[in-house]
């Protein structure tokens, strides 16, 4: 299984360096258009004729993944904010790489959509769908800018980051390849908001939503809001206990004026896929893995940090994550010093496996506690030492 596209950031990405169209080309005996002072140094390397100490590298594993990508059947697609189309289409024409056949072309020979400019890159993924119809679930992105990961949180691309400026390797591009493949497997097919179209369904929780979230989830979709703060990522907030539901239900209302909202129940669509997909405990005192709003680069590698961090305990993306918080006020229902528990389910999850089915005022007033500390085992939810020396702490008997 392959996706459909595969797409690669430029600078950082594909190559080291910056192809700045106000840098290159500014030396005695400069030519215009500037892109006509980029020329080729060796295989690896182009340079600006008129400064030879201003250049750029292709990574050493670029040419055996654009191969593979071309073996597997995928188009590619340059996808950049870089504001010198020009500029990044020269310096691909000078690098050559072998196509599927092992014949040598030049790079931009074999780029099915180059998308170069400056915008979010959810612009360049929405014309590239407009072109091909490929759901944005058969397409994954490459690059080295954590803020882009809007693609995977609004659209559903898979997006994997290269960081330290190492660019795209043979082992992160596996590593990407991987994520979209494991976010296949969770997939259960959307048949409408009837519980009878899922036989196999598993109740996992209540959540109280604006109903433009609820609407999204009720087409079989995702919560793409991304103005709310979230301590833990974008996400939905469940709750195991139908009160803390109804709780953060008026919370919202309180906070939001004229914000229209519900309590859902939240499915799995499918149980088995749910119990065999990947969970994680997080302990709440870890800061580290909550939203940094400082700025929009804050945030974006925010997300990025928490899922590392997550990876260091041995649990891969997608994944689910729980997490208990102390009282959140004087009329919260769990009273102090109890901690409550919340399942986080990121964006991936929700459009590949979530029912929210809207609950009347009889249904949550019969709802039980799903308790998620007794699921451990039977969910298979990873719970590392420092959660449990977490749950210790505060005197909390959870195996």
């Amino acid at each position: 299984m392959y996706p459909k596209l595969v797409a690669l950031d430029t600078d950082w990405t594909l190559f080291w360096g910056w192809l700045n169209v106000n840098e290159w080309g500014k030396g005695p005996g400069a030519y215009s258009p500037t892109e006509d002072n980029i020329e080729k140094r060796n295989y690896w390397e182009i340079q600006d004729r008129t400064n030879h100490s201003r250049a750029c590298g292709m990574y050493a594993d670029v040419p055996k993944i654009i191969q593979d990508i071309l073996k597997n059947g995928a188009k590619l697609a340059i996808v950049s904010r870089n504001t010198s189309k020009a500029m990044c289409d020269r310096a691909l024409w000078h690098w050559t790489v072998q196509d599927q056949h092992g014949n040598d072309k030049r790079l931009i020979e074999l780029v099915n959509f180059d998308e170069v400019y400056d915008a979010d890159k959810t612009t360049h993924f929405r014309k590239i769908k407009g072109w091909t119809n490929f759901d944005y679930s058969d397409m994954i992105l490459f690059d080295d800018e954590a803020i882009n990961n809007t693609v995977e949180m609004m659209l559903g691309v898979t997006f994997h980051v290269s960081r330290d400026q190492k660019g795209l390797t043979w082992q992160n591009y596996r590593e990407g390849l991987d994520i979209w493949q494991r976010t296949k497997a969770i997939h259960s097919p959307w048949h409408g908001t009837t519980l009878n179209s899922y036989p196999k369904r598993k109740l996992i929780g209540f959540s109280g939503m604006d109903m433009g979230t609820i609407r999204q989830l009720e087409a079989g979709g995702r919560r793409t809001d991304r103005k709310e703060a979230a301590r833990l990522g974008f996400a939905i907030y469940v709750a195991d206990d139908p009160r803390v539901a109804i709780w953060f239900n008026k919370w919202i209302k309180r906070f939001f004026p004229g914000v229209e909202t519900a309590v859902c129940a939240i499915y799995a669509r499918d149980g088995d896929i749910w119990t065999r997909m990947n969970k994680i405990w997080v302990p709440d005192s870890r800061n580290d893995l909550k939203q940094n709003r400082a700025s929009d680069f804050a945030l974006g590698w925010s997300e990025e940090d928490r899922n590392r961090q997550v990876r260091r305990w041995d649990v891969k993306k997608p994944y689910v994550l729980f997490c208990r918080h102390p009282n959140m006020g004087d009329d919260f229902p769990i009273a102090n010093p109890q901690r409550f528990t919340e399942l986080v389910i990121y964006p991936q999850v929700q459009e590949n496996l979530i029912l929210a089915v809207r609950m009347s005022a009889s249904e949550l007033r019969s709802a039980t506690n799903v308790h998620y500390e007794g699921k451990i085992r039977e969910w298979r939810i990873t719970v590392p030492q420092e959660t449990r020396n977490e749950f210790a702490s505060y005197g909390e008997n959870i195996r």
